[in-house]
């Protein structure tokens, strides 16, 4: 609990797309959307690979809905297709 509390902190504690705080709803994403790779690779947990490897700039905080929402939008998430009056879903 520790490490990832030291992991959301500076990442900022809140999600990068909606600003949601509450910290059971926070998860890290991987940008540039090739998590699923990288866990594959992984032979600790995320959150302890990130403070080994100095908090890439790859890694952000997004909450479970908007990090959802990328992954069936084509990488973009509902809040930012709203904001642009696109079709969400």
């Amino acid at each position: 609990k520790q490490d990832r509390a030291q992991v959301l902190t500076y990442y900022g504690n809140k999600c990068n797309c909606c600003g949601e705080t509450i910290l059971a709803f926070l998860t890290l994403d991987h940008i540039n959307r090739d998590g699923n790779i990288h866990r594959k690779d992984l032979k600790s947990s995320l959150v302890r690979w990130i403070i080994k490897n100095n908090f890439p700039s790859n890694i952000r905080i997004l909450c479970f809905n908007c990090n959802c929402g990328r992954e069936f939008n084509n990488g973009i998430c509902p809040h930012q297709l709203s904001k642009n009056n696109e079709q969400v879903f």
